[in-house]
Order: C-alpha cells, then sequence, then structure tokens
C-alpha cells in the first residue's frame, strides 16, 4: 500500500478519535484528525502536514497551539 493510498473505515470519525491516544492525536476539523508530531505548521485556517494544506476549524485553533506546546 503506497502512503497516497486512500483507507476506508466503516465507523464515525468520532468513535476513531476515541480509540487514538488523545496526546498524540487531535481533531482540527469536523473531518481531520492529525498526529501531532506530523504537524509541520498551522495558520489561522489551516495545517500543514507532509506538505499537504488541511482545514483547521477556527474552534480548534487553540486546541491546537495548546496540544501542541505540551509536545
Amino acid at each position: 500500500m503506497s502512503d497516497d493510498a486512500n483507507i476506508i473505515v466503516l465507523s464515525t470519525l468520532t468513535s476513531f478519535e476515541s480509540e487514538l491516544p488523545k496526546d498524540k492525536f487531535l481533531r482540527i476539523h469536523k473531518s481531520y484528525i492529525v498526529n501531532l508530531e506530523k504537524v509541520e505548521k498551522f495558520i489561522v485556517k489551516n495545517v500543514e502536514v507532509e506538505e499537504k494544506l488541511l482545514p483547521l476549524s477556527s474552534h480548534k485553533r487553540q486546541h491546537l497551539e495548546k496540544a501542541l506546546k505540551e509536545l
């Protein structure tokens, strides 16, 4: 399987999120969870992970800032 392969999960993102370690992963948008160790940078509305821009919800920005400081 290549790094760009899509993986289909038959579960809700909320359910999937509950299985991940909270100190290593953060939901940054209704459709995205990121590995905090892979975050390269973020600006007001986007998070960069492995040179890809992902949307950042405005109400998740403070959570992301705090989580990155705690790494």
